[in-house]
């Protein structure tokens, strides 16, 4: 089923004024204020919503903003500046985190929001990491993490009154931005502002700077109480609104989370939940953690793209883009750990996928950023060997070392006070008690959790409150290469299997498919399939003749017949969540889908579309 945002993306377009102010061609509208752009958003949208001041008194630990129109970015750089600015001051205040969700139907190109930034000098560095992180023009919601994880931006790519209804969490101020509803009337209807109603609660606060009867009247009749005040420099007027119904008090967080599993997915789990002040106790049943599945020494990092907008490629394109970002920041953090963004090449081996990248390149759905087609030739210079096919080229893509990066990450967590430990310890069974808490009856004694997160990949449905779930055990077996001649190699190369880029004098070869084993077995003639795979698909190269199995890992792969993920809760089962199923691409969908975990738990606003959150359910079985 497609997405709900299922047109394509298109960037802006707009020329800049001999003020230097950017303007939007095709509506004939200024980005921000020659007035002072600046001065206009802490007029109209901080000052009017009762910011920074709320910050200090706000009562959750996370602050909700939403934004009709992207823009420039201006609007969130400058909440992004106070909110530093909070932080710095807020002492002993409950709020440490601030989420800012907004939308924009034609984003900016990275080289116009480059030039439209560069007015703004005194906020040079925020612009710079804004830039860093600006995703490609791809439909759905990027969550982009800053400040060590205490401002999220939600930048949700689409038309605002298809996105609005995707959005899970309360919202505690809305930035009711975008261009003037005379000359962008598609924005401002009905559905907006009932929308904005939906995800309000008692308290929340709009502001907005049009005094537009079809403005005030829509939000009268959503229910908010709206005054009109003096607008800012010559304009006359503007509005604001509260929603002064009374609403139900959130869940409050937990403060304790009991994870199962040893490999990124609960790694990745436990850094999100730890991020957000949340104690963490992590059960392993090995010696160390990244043992099993997450024991490959180079994972392949890449989306798996469609010629149509699916779930499943919608869910692939956010989740490595926000898996870029997340390995890069803790790289950034002093975890040590191999990992290259050398690109991958995608060959059209045989005429099957020749036609299905055929198909995808005409579509063109996936910007350039992302994919794009090449040659033989061309593939060749970008690996660095002579290939036979042309195919597929994502340059974004690449690969890294997931055990050393959980094992890096283990040593961070060690490092924080509310994080507990337990290694070689296996859960036998799990039963709830009168209380309704969970029992873990382990080797190391029974254990006793509120919250308990299983992310123990191939063993998931073993338990009796997941036993229902139908899950695929697939062992598979990635080669260690020796080879002189393969030493050129530049980017790792994909056909029916794959093969990565040297690291320490060894490539992985891989990967072999066995549905039938009951053991994680190494075994001599899944070396010489994986070998006989490359020479099969690349009509044996030359570079490849002298290669040489000196080594092999071996783990069962966990997947479900739908072959989506498995992430959330499970109906009936209060207070249990699963992560997993995740196939071969654990090392891409774990961060994002641990942070949807985390934002569930602490009922946060959620980094995926209410859809895509249903399709991965586990409640789906």
């Amino acid at each position: 089923m497609s997405q709900p945002n299922t047109s394509q993306i298109s960037n802006a377009k707009i020329h800049f004024n001999d003020q230097g102010a950017p303007v939007a061609s095709d509506f004939d509208d200024i980005y921000f204020s020659e007035d002072g752009g600046m001065a206009e958003t802490d007029y109209v949208f901080l000052q009017q919503n009762g910011l920074p001041q709320r910050w200090q008194t706000h009562n959750k630990p996370a602050f909700h903003i939403i934004e009709t129109g992207f823009g420039t970015g201006a609007n969130f750089l400058l909440t992004w500046l106070r909110f530093r600015g909070h932080k710095q001051l807020s002492g002993g205040a409950t709020c440490q985190r601030l989420y800012f969700s907004s939308f924009e139907k034609f984003p900016l190109s990275h080289a116009d929001l480059n030039r439209a930034l560069a007015v703004h000098t005194d906020l040079q560095e925020l612009c710079q990491l804004l830039l860093a992180a600006y995703p490609p023009a791809v439909a759905g919601c990027h969550r982009l993490s800053f400040d060590n994880g205490s401002v999220i931006l939600d930048l949700w790519l689409g038309d605002v009154n298809a996105l609005l209804p995707e959005v899970s969490a309360t919202v505690d101020a809305v930035y009711l931005d975008g261009f003037a509803p005379g000359k962008n009337p598609d924005m401002w209807q009905d559905e907006l502002f009932s929308g904005l109603a939906r995800l309000s609660q008692h308290g929340s606060t709009v502001s907005t700077f049009t005094a537009a009867g079809i403005v005030k009247r829509g939000l009268q009749q959503a229910g908010f109480s709206v005054k009109k005040i003096k607008g800012f420099g010559r304009k006359r007027d503007m509005l604001t609104a509260c929603f002064d119904t009374p609403t139900a008090l959130p869940q409050p967080a937990p403060t304790q989370v009991t994870l199962v599993g040893g490999g990124i997915a609960s790694i990745c789990t436990a850094l999100a939940l730890q991020q957000r002040g949340i104690a963490v106790h992590l059960i392993c049943e090995d010696s160390n953690v990244a043992q099993q599945a997450s024991q490959n020494r180079q994972g392949a990092v890449y989306p798996n793209l469609h010629a149509n907008l699916t779930d499943d490629s919608q869910l692939h394109v956010q989740a490595f883009l926000y898996a870029r970002h997340f390995y890069q920041y803790w790289h950034t953090q002093g975890l040590d750990f191999a990992m290259d963004w050398c690109g991958l090449l995608h060959l059209a081996s045989n005429k099957l996928l020749q036609q299905r990248q055929q198909k995808l390149i005409d579509n063109a759905l996936w910007p350039q950023q992302l994919v794009q087609a090449v040659d033989a030739a061309t593939a060749s210079e970008l690996a660095g060997l002579t290939l036979p096919h042309g195919g597929i080229y994502l340059p974004l893509a690449g690969w890294l070392n997931p055990q050393q990066f959980c094992q890096q990450a283990l040593a961070w967590l060690q490092q924080q006070a509310s994080f507990r430990l337990s290694l070689n310890c296996n859960v036998k069974a799990i039963t709830t008690n009168a209380n309704g808490d969970w029992l873990l009856q382990t080797t190391a004694g029974q254990l006793t959790a509120n919250n308990l997160v299983l992310a123990c990949g191939s063993k998931l449905a073993q338990f009796a409150p997941t036993a229902k779930l139908p899950l695929n055990k697939i062992r598979g077996q990635v080669s260690h290469v020796q080879s002189k001649a393969m030493t050129a190699l530049k980017t790792v190369l994909c056909h029916k299997g794959y093969i990565t880029p040297g690291w320490q004098g060894l490539h992985c070869v891989g990967a072999t498919f066995d549905r039938t084993a009951t053991e994680a077995f190494v075994s001599e003639q899944d070396n010489i399939e994986n070998l006989q795979l490359v020479n099969d698909q690349l009509n044996q190269p030359d570079w490849f003749a002298d290669s040489k199995a000196v080594s092999a890992a071996a783990a069962f792969r966990a997947t479900v017949p739908d072959h989506l993920p498995l992430a959330g809760g499970i109906d009936g089962q209060p207070g249990l969540y699963v992560l997993g199923a995740m196939g071969a691409r654990g090392i891409m969908l774990s961060p994002l889908l641990a942070e949807l975990l985390a934002c569930q738990l602490c009922t946060e606003p959620a980094p995926l579309s209410r859809q895509l959150i249903g399709k991965i359910s586990a409640s789906r079985y």
